[in-house]
């Protein structure tokens, strides 16, 4: 019986961790192209991720999006660039870049589709 119930355990304990959870940022495939328009439009209530990041390196609220790329894939080990980049969107206080606060508005899974959610993931890995 402890048997079964750890195995219970480590079965919620694995569906719960982040990349169980961000597992659909790799079944949609975006369209890049869409998710930079997007990156400037406020949707379904959401303010545009414009608003607080740039992409030019300077600093509003967010930090800079500027070779986001290429440093997507390094923040968390053992997370792809997408599979961080989703998460990044839909739980923004999971990943806290060092210097800023958890001020990211938080309902964009809400706001957003996940066909929006997967454009702006594209996008984001372009810069």
């Amino acid at each position: 019986m402890r048997f079964l119930i750890f195995l219970v355990f480590l079965v919620l304990v694995a569906a719960c961790s982040p990349a169980a959870n961000d597992s659909t940022a790799t079944q949609t495939p975006g369209d890049a192209a869409r998710g930079a328009e997007l990156f400037t439009q406020s949707v379904g209530g959401a303010p545009a991720c414009s608003t607080c990041h740039t992409l030019d390196g300077t600093i509003v609220v967010g930090p800079s999006l500027q070779g986001y790329a290429a440093v997507a894939s390094t923040r968390i080990e053992g997370m792809s660039a997408e599979e961080y980049t989703h998460a990044s969107i839909v739980r923004p206080a999971s990943f806290i870049v060092s210097g800023f606060g958890n001020a990211m508005y938080n309902q964009f899974e809400k706001s957003l589709t996940t066909q929006d959610i997967a454009d702006l993931v594209a996008y984001l890995l372009t810069l």
